[in-house]
């Protein structure tokens, strides 16, 4: 079961939840991405978050790593969403998108 929404300050989210193990306890994962994605599979992601594999139900489980990655995005430092914004904008590779933020920043 997977779930994509967003954006949430300026990051897309996508999560995933599976039966883990004995298929009695459901493991979860979310990606933080830069741009909407079709599928948590395709995302183009800035980081991953595993939401654990001791859930009671798969829906559980992924309401569980949807609020880990919602909580980890609202904690990012205020320049994490102008990167976000620009990448999506602009579709800049992230080494240029890194490079050119840094450089700016540091001649400001």
């Amino acid at each position: 079961m997977e779930r994509i929404w967003g954006p949430v300050n300026g990051f897309y989210l996508a999560a995933y939840a599976s039966p883990a193990g004995d298929g009695e306890r459901f493991c979860s994962y979310a990606k933080v991405c830069w741009t909407r994605p079709e599928s948590y599979w395709d995302a183009d992601c800035a980081f991953k978050i595993f939401g654990g594999e001791q859930h009671r139900s798969i829906e559980g489980a992924l309401a569980a790593v949807a609020m880990d990655a919602r909580n980890e995005v609202l904690h990012l430092p205020s320049h994490a969403r102008t990167l976000a914004e620009r990448r999506q904008r602009d579709r800049i590779t992230i080494p240029r998108l890194f490079a050119t933020s840094f450089f700016r920043h540091r001649m400001a």
